[in-house]
This record gives structure tokens, C-alpha cells and sequence, in this order.
């Protein structure tokens, strides 16, 4: 009797194949109440592809905002979670880099 196995290639996905909205929903799925900062390693490994893929498709979005670590979340979680005292250090740091 002979076995076969058949084994699942990992399908990479490229730029053209994820969007922005693919991003922001891993975000949304990884994203714990207290965290909502999501590597993009994390992300990567979520939608199949590389780290690469990500950073050339978040550095346009105006959806996903990315902090100091180089962690990411989107605008809507980060308006819902950020403190109104960090949002304002947030500006005013922005504002001097």
C-alpha cells in the first residue's frame, strides 16, 4: 500500500495581490484591548509575505500609521485607544521631527 502525501505550498503574497484594507484588517484581528500595536514581522507571517511587501505598502497609506519602534496600527484604533495626553506628545513630537 503506498501512501501519497501531498504538501501545501505557502503561497507569498506579493504587493499587487495584498491591500491596504488587508493590512488594517490583520491589524484589527491582532490587535488585543491593551496592545494595538502590531509588528510588521507579525503582520508579514499573517498575510503570507514578506516585511518588505508591507513597509512599501504602508509608507502611502493614509489608513496605518506606524509609531517610533516601527509597530503599526490604524488611524481608527489609534484614535480610539491613544490618551488624549499621548495624542498631544504624539503631535508635538511629530511636529519637531
Amino acid at each position: 500500500m503506498t501512501e501519497e502525501l501531498t504538501l501545501e505550498k505557502k503561497q507569498v503574497m506579493t504587493s499587487n495581490q495584498i491591500k491596504e484594507q488587508d493590512i488594517a484588517n490583520c491589524i484589527e484581528n491582532c490587535a488585543i484591548e491593551s496592545d494595538y500595536w502590531v509588528g510588521k514581522q507579525e503582520i508579514a507571517e499573517y498575510l503570507h509575505t514578506s516585511v518588505d511587501t508591507i513597509q512599501e505598502l504602508i509608507q502611502q497609506s493614509l489608513t496605518i500609521v506606524i509609531n517610533a519602534e516601527g509597530e503599526l496600527t490604524t488611524r481608527k484604533l489609534y484614535k480610539q485607544k491613544t490618551p488624549f495626553f499621548n495624542k498631544l506628545l504624539d503631535t508635538i513630537k511629530n511636529k519637531i521631527d
